[in-house]
Formats: structure tokens, sequence, C-alpha cells
């Protein structure tokens, strides 16, 4: 569980990704708005969105691979908190008694 400073902190951290994100947008739209002037400029812009495309897909997979490992993790935390909370029940219970 996250205390009450690693929130703030997470979510600035978000935002600043958010931002770093919407600048590389910005940048990419600027980049590929200008037109090639020569036949290799173009020959190399269209290798470099091949690489990029590449590259960003590989990010992608490699998101949903963590995202799929984080998602096992927390199932098992899930259950561990489960298990151990219905066991301390009962020594709650026996410690009420006495």
């Amino acid at each position: 569980m996250l205390t009450s400073t690693e929130t703030p902190l997470l979510e600035m951290q978000a935002q600043l990704w958010k931002a770093r994100a919407q600048a590389k947008q910005k940048w990419l739209e600027r980049m590929l708005i200008e037109p090639a002037t020569t036949p290799q400029q173009a020959a190399r812009r269209t290798a470099w969105i091949k690489r990029a495309l590449t590259l960003v897909k590989r990010g992608q997979a490699e998101i949903r691979y963590r995202s799929a490992l984080m998602d096992a993790y927390t199932d098992h935390l899930n259950a561990l908190e489960m298990t151990l909370m219905s066991a301390a029940e009962p020594a709650d219970k026996r410690h009420a008694k006495s």
C-alpha cells in the first residue's frame, strides 16, 4: 500500500512522464510534417520510421510482459494478505476472551 508521501510522488512522476510523452509526440509530429527534400533523405526517413516503429512495438510488448508479471505478483500478494488476515482473526478473538 502506498504511504501518504508516496502518493504525491507517484502522481508527480506520472505527470512528468505524460509531459515528456507529449513533448516527444509534438517533436515527432513537427518532424514528420516537413517533407523530404531529396530521394536519399526520403529513404533515410523511411528507414528511420521503420526502426522507430519496431522500437515502439518492442516497448509495448515489454510493458505488456511486465504488466502481466505485476498482475500475477499482485494476485499472489492479495492471496497472502487474505491468508494472514484470516489467521489473525482467531488470534484476535482468543486474546479478546482472556
